[in-house]
């Protein structure tokens, strides 16, 4: 044998057709990537068939809770004499409670229904805020319960009206007896914060 028949079939190749299959090579490489880059796959292009791929529902932003409780700030702004209850001025106390709990007691005070005295804010002094707690849609009954120990006679008057959290509370109307004993509206404002 000869020294050419002993060596490689690859070495009898010349070397341009070696060129020209690494060139092939190299060329089938690059196109295989160009096509990856720039998704030009076949298996990524959709078919004529094939149905459209639904899109995924949007989400919803969440929507803010509605709050589970309310505290609510009671605060009493004056009270409207109607009538004291007697010919001249006459001392009076008011028990303020709340859903059966009380709020706030306003002491013993002289009240006129004559002109100058008719209207009547709270002294400093006097305690004349309460807080409460309600649930959204609950209604808590307010009432108020006024006495007068005179020397001669003793006088009581009475009040509700209906709480609700969303809600301005509305004037209540103390009467005793049929009016003739007392009659008083008790304004009062409210600040309802959700907790």
């Amino acid at each position: 044998m000869s020294d050419d028949e002993n060596k490689r079939w690859y070495t009898r190749v010349p070397a341009i057709s070696i060129a020209l299959v690494a060139f092939l090579v190299a060329l089938t490489t690059l196109v295989n990537n160009v096509r990856e880059i720039g998704g030009l796959k076949d298996k990524d292009k959709p078919s004529a068939a094939a149905s459209p791929t639904p899109a995924a529902p949007a989400v919803k932003p969440a929507e803010p809770k509605a709050p589970s409780r309310y505290s609510v700030l009671l605060t009493l702004d004056k009270i409207e004499v109607l009538n004291d209850g007697s010919n001249g001025s006459t001392t009076w106390s008011f028990d303020i409670s709340a859903g059966g709990q009380d709020l706030f007691q306003l002491p013993s005070r002289d009240y006129l229904d004559n002109e100058e005295g008719r209207e009547v804010k709270p002294r400093t002094s006097d305690p004349s805020i309460g807080r409460v707690v309600l649930v959204p849609g609950q209604e808590m009954l307010i009432k108020i319960s006024g006495r007068s120990a005179g020397l001669i006679s003793k006088l009581s008057a009475s009040g509700t009206a209906t709480l609700v959290a969303d809600r301005p509370l509305a004037p209540v109307r103390v009467l005793g007896g049929d009016g003739r004993d007392g009659e008083f509206i008790f304004h009062f404002s409210t600040v309802a914060t959700p907790q």
